[in-house]
């Protein structure tokens, strides 16, 4: 069988250069040098997650994406259970219960959620190609979408619970679903969103989310009204990549922030403003150009499906990837409120290098398949 015949040579590369591009960016930013021992200690931890990623991507690709779908029902149970322990009983970091732990492992179930929400809501849908335009149809898939994105929203992890949502427009746009109405119903949504902050700052009306995370979105518009809090984090970024100008400070200058902890989370959640103070603007710019060739790839993926199915997938996937990096950048950049979402294949975490790799080799299975196998 010449199923490798089949494969995405350009998504292939791709992902692998945006493995090493992430490799050398952590690197860079976590430390002085290459014998500094916590750069020594992050690579690793780093190298080693994508090594498995890239087993999990050659698995996945292998595997016909139809017999996951199989799965997808007792899959989404199984994350909706999984989630639930992890609210209650989840190891609490900043504040947060996001993580299990096994052994001296550390788990983001919310992370690999993101790819089993992808599976069931394709595999509930594509069985229904020339319903998915109606508005039930629509409703059933986010109902779905909204039980986990609150036991995420819950942990508290509102960043991913973002995720979840943009994943269910993606999958929504893929099956065929008007995009004028999924326009007018994401514009209501955060229209809704916004003017019940607004009535909670302006007359104390409950709403449900925690106290840190109205500063976060208040931070956002005057980051200087709260910079003793998260406010400090987004001047801290701005400032951050500003120092990088064109070409950056070059790759280990972010010594003292390390030793002073100025930039809080600087190669995870703000890796981003630590490439553009290393690398600079041309640097910053040539992540966002891999990432977006990623996502153009994936979707071109998408167009060359054979079924359904395989469409709703690289439509979700598509979707997630390019949710994760436009959250991450906008917040760096301080062009969207503080939400704490990592970059794809850049931020340092386990959970989702795995993610990111299993997306695209469910990816590569679906393009592997777009035609006949010859033999």
């Amino acid at each position: 069988m010449r199923l490798w015949q089949n494969v995405d040579w350009t998504l292939l590369g791709l992902t692998l250069l945006a493995a090493v591009m992430g490799l050398v960016a952590v690197a860079g930013v976590s430390g002085t040098s290459l014998h500094d021992p916590a750069v020594v200690g992050v690579l690793q931890h780093q190298l080693a997650y994508t090594l498995v990623g890239l087993c999990a991507l050659t698995v996945l690709a292998l595997v016909d994406y139809h017999a996951w779908a199989r799965w997808a029902k007792a899959l989404y149970a199984f994350l909706i259970v999984v989630l639930v322990v992890t609210w209650r009983l989840g190891h609490h970091t900043l504040g947060a219960a996001r993580w299990i732990r096994i052994g001296h492992l550390e788990i983001q179930p919310s992370e690999l959620g993101k790819l089993l929400l992808i599976l069931w809501l394709a595999t509930l849908l594509a069985p229904q190609a020339g319903q998915i335009r109606r508005w039930r149809t629509a409703l059933l898939a986010g109902a779905y979408t909204a039980l986990p994105a609150l036991l995420v929203a819950l942990q508290p992890d509102l960043g991913t619970s973002l995720v979840f949502a943009a994943v269910l427009v993606g999958v929504l746009y893929a099956g065929g679903f008007p995009g004028t109405q999924l326009a007018l119903a994401v514009a209501c949504v955060v229209g809704l969103a916004v003017g019940g902050v607004v009535a909670h700052v302006r007359w104390h009306l409950p709403i449900p989310i925690q106290p840190y995370q109205l500063d976060r979105l208040l931070s956002f518009l005057n980051p200087q009204v709260v910079a003793q809090s998260s406010g400090y984090q987004v001047i801290q970024s701005e400032v951050t990549i500003g120092s990088g100008r064109l070409f950056g400070t070059g790759l280990f200058s972010m010594g003292v922030n390390n030793q002073l902890h100025w930039l809080p989370e600087s190669n995870s959640d703000f890796i981003f403003a630590s490439i553009g103070s290393t690398v600079g603007f041309v640097g910053a710019c040539a992540v966002l150009l891999v990432l977006g060739a990623i996502v153009w790839r994936t979707l071109h993926c998408m167009a060359g499906a054979r079924d359904g199915l395989g469409a709703l997938l690289t439509g979700g996937i598509a979707a997630m990837l390019a949710a994760q990096t436009l959250l991450n950048a906008g917040v760096a950049l301080g062009l969207l409120p503080l939400t704490g979402v990592p970059l794809p294949f850049f931020s340092v975490g386990g959970s989702a290098a795995l993610t990111n790799f299993a997306a695209l080799g469910l990816v590569q299975s679906v393009y592997m398949r777009r035609k006949k196998i010859q033999f």
